[in-house]
C-alpha cells in the first residue's frame, strides 16, 4: 500500500508541472526572462489583449535579444509619439491562433495579428521565425502557447 501510495503521488508531482495555470502575461512574468518584452507589451497596452482568452502564440524575445538593439532605439520605442510603430513591431510576434513546434514541417507562413505574413520554419529540428531561433518551444499556458527565441523580428524586406 506505501508502494502504491509514493507511485501516485511521484506520478502527481511529475504530471501536475505540465498542467497551465496562468496567461501569456503571467507566465513571462513569472520566467524573469522577459523584463524589456514586458515592459514594452505594458506601454504598447498588448497586455491587456494576451491577457484575454485567446489562443495566442507569442514567439518571445528574451532580455538579451534586446540588447542588439541600442538603448537608444528601444527607449524611443516607449516614448508615447512612438506607440503605433511599437505595436507593429511587437504585433509581429503575436499570432491568435496556437502554433505548437510540432505543427511545423518545412516552412509555413503565418499572418501575425499586425497583418504582416512571417514565414516559420524548422531547419534539423531547429525552428525558427525570420531569422530568430526558437531556443525554448512551446511553453503551455492557458490562453495559448509560448515560444522563447533570441531576437526581436524585424521585417525580412
Amino acid at each position: 500500500m506505501k508502494k502504491l501510495f509514493l507511485i501516485s503521488n511521484l506520478l502527481i508531482m511529475i504530471l501536475v508541472p505540465s498542467v497551465t495555470f496562468g496567461n501569456v502575461i503571467d507566465k513571462l512574468n513569472e520566467v524573469g526572462k522577459f523584463t524589456k518584452l514586458n515592459e514594452t507589451l505594458v506601454k504598447s497596452g498588448l497586455n491587456k489583449n494576451l491577457k484575454g482568452n485567446g489562443p495566442f502564440t507569442v514567439f518571445a524575445p528574451l532580455d538579451d535579444a534586446f540588447a542588439a538593439i541600442s538603448a537608444k532605439t528601444y527607449y524611443g520605442l516607449l516614448s508615447d509619439d512612438n506607440k503605433d510603430k511599437l505595436i507593429k513591431i511587437l504585433g509581429r510576434h503575436v499570432f491568435s491562433k496556437k502554433i505548437t513546434s510540432s505543427e511545423i514541417n518545412g516552412e509555413i507562413n503565418v499572418k501575425a495579428i499586425n497583418g504582416e505574413e512571417i514565414k516559420i520554419k524548422k531547419v534539423n529540428g531547429i525552428v525558427y521565425i525570420n531569422e530568430a531561433e526558437v531556443v525554448t518551444a512551446d511553453v503551455e499556458v492557458s490562453n495559448g502557447v509560448i515560444h522563447f527565441i533570441n531576437r526581436v523580428l524585424q521585417p525580412l524586406n
